[in-house]
């Protein structure tokens, strides 16, 4: 079933590859925040079937260096419509 946005197959396959730098974010609340301008770390979200379900969610955020791979590591493919 598609998620609330009508999106499939969101969670736990793998982690995807982020666009955003890690970094901290702004204190001030907003939405849709691109994360730092520069920086050493790429984010990766979402999970994968190699992980616990509380990190099988869009909200689980970490960092790797883009260089380093890993089995249950990869990206996905999207476009602007």
């Amino acid at each position: 079933r598609p998620n609330a946005f009508g999106l499939y197959d969101m969670h736990g396959n793998v982690w995807e590859w982020c666009w955003d730098w890690y970094g901290n974010y702004p204190d001030s609340l907003v939405q849709n925040p691109s994360g730092a301008g520069s920086g050493l770390e790429r984010v990766h979200r979402g999970g994968s079937f190699f992980n616990l379900q509380v990190e099988c969610r869009s909200a689980a955020r970490h960092k790797v260096a883009p260089w380093d791979r890993y089995f249950d590591l990869g990206f996905r493919v999207a476009r602007d419509p």
